[in-house]
């Protein structure tokens, strides 16, 4: 009869094993089973983040290759009104030398016509002069 109720016991204490044994496989399972959900979420997530980061990188390359070509036609653009500006000082110095040429050439043509007068002035002074002294 004790060796019964050490096989009792012993089989009562092997299934109150069993259940535990059991309780916790059960408790891993769920463990595992929740690891693994959150392990596919955040592989979920980090397909989106690299996916929006691909997105964001191709935006970022076609925004900057947008500025470098703008920037290039704007270098461009003011090399060439560079030149412009350059061409357009030199004509205006070259219009100032000719206008002032120009004004030199109208004023020794003035002063040569007015000399040309006062001459003829003189002359015809000296003209008359000379027949009032005949009469005289």
């Amino acid at each position: 009869q004790v060796s019964q109720n050490e096989l009792d016991w012993f089989h009562q204490d092997s299934e109150t094993q069993m259940k535990k044994w059991q309780q916790e496989k059960k408790e891993n399972r769920e463990t595992l089973q929740a690891l693994r959900d959150t392990a596919k979420k955040q592989s979920d997530t980090n397909e989106r983040y690299l996916k929006t980061i691909d997105e964001k990188k191709k935006q970022y390359n076609v925004c900057l290759n947008t500025f470098l070509e703008t920037s290039n036609n704007f270098a461009n653009e003011k090399g060439k009104l560079e030149e412009l500006i350059k061409k357009s000082q030199s004509d205006s110095q070259e219009c100032e030398k000719r206008a002032v040429t120009a004004e030199v050439s109208v004023l020794q043509t003035w002063k040569e016509t007015e000399i040309w007068k006062l001459k003829g002035s003189i002359a015809k002074a000296e003209g008359n002069l000379k027949m009032l002294k005949a009469l005289s």
